[in-house]
């Protein structure tokens, strides 16, 4: 096992030991339709944006229970969102469009509640991972601390086994 934060830091070699990633949202558009975005990462000084998700309540994946998207050599990236106050929630894929030409990767994301998300780099990287630790299902946002909510998440330390992977 490894930390969903070293794939991040270190891209190791797992082409080996996980199988391919299908469906492969770095090619297929609304792959990630349903799953919810949990947290996102840049780093300015090495150039990467690092994109975890839940995938707890995707429709196109069967095995896994989180995601990591890294986009590396990054040369965009925008985040927009209604400026109106909302009770805790994920933010749900609603749509994923990627698009890419040689030396080039870039995906938009549409999500509810309403925001979006522009990232675009030299190139990416995409995980299925099962996360130790957490349950079966997601944790019900309207009804848990904010506390009981993390542990119940995929976060940046937690322990994980990649299952499949993709890459630019």
């Amino acid at each position: 096992m490894i930390t969903v934060n070293s794939l991040v830091a270190s891209r190791p070699e797992i082409a080996a030991i996980a199988e391919a990633a299908d469906p492969n949202p770095l090619r297929e558009a609304d792959a990630l339709q349903e799953s919810q975005l949990l947290e996102s990462r840049v780093c300015q000084l090495t150039g990467t944006v690092a994109l975890l998700f839940d995938l707890r309540t995707s429709l196109q994946f069967d095995i896994g229970n989180a995601a990591l998207l890294v986009v590396r050599g990054v040369s965009s990236f925008g985040w927009s969102s209604s400026a109106v106050q909302v009770p805790l929630a994920a933010m749900t894929v609603v749509s994923q469009l990627p698009a890419r030409s040689p030396g080039s990767f870039r995906t938009r994301f549409g999500f509810f509640p309403d925001a979006q998300l522009d990232v675009a780099g030299a190139q990416a990287e995409f995980y299925v991972l099962e996360v130790d630790g957490i349950s079966d299902v997601p944790p019900d946002y309207t009804a848990m601390s904010q506390e009981h909510i993390a542990r119940e998440l995929p976060a940046w330390h937690s322990r994980c086994d990649p299952l499949q992977v993709a890459s630019t």
